[in-house]
């Protein structure tokens, strides 16, 4: 289970680690982005402090319709006692956590400032959630 808790903004955060690929490792506070379908943001400094891959530019749509150009790395990110490749958004920002990583898991927060926040796998049958 990887646990976190919602702040008094009312975001729901939780602590993962994240690896380059020299071993170098980060525990990173990532907001839990509901909306967001991609893998994980990671500010500049994190990408630069692990040494993540380049894999290419990206453009994205924001909520508000702008389009935004960013760079896309690889890296891995330890989740529920395993390591797991992901790609990772560079933005100017905090780390954002997106349904894409938790895609297979169940999310469950009290939505109260210091409520609980979880996220667990689930039980696959026959290859399939």
């Amino acid at each position: 289970m990887i646990a976190g808790r919602v702040l008094a903004s009312g975001e729901a955060v939780v602590s993962v680690v994240v690896r380059g690929p020299g071993g170098r490792m980060a525990r990173v506070e990532a907001m839990v982005d509901t909306g967001f379908n991609e893998q994980l943001t990671l500010p500049p400094w994190v990408v630069e402090r692990l040494g993540l891959k380049f894999e290419e530019e990206a453009y994205y749509t924001l909520a508000d319709g702008a389009r935004s150009g960013t760079r896309v790395f690889r890296g891995e990110i330890e989740w529920h006692g395993t390591w797991r490749e992901i790609m990772i958004v560079e933005i100017e920002s905090d780390a954002l956590l997106s349904m894409g990583v938790m895609y297979g898991c169940n999310l469950n927060m009290d939505v109260v400032d210091g409520g609980h926040v979880e996220i667990r796998p689930l039980a696959m049958e026959g290859g399939r959630y």
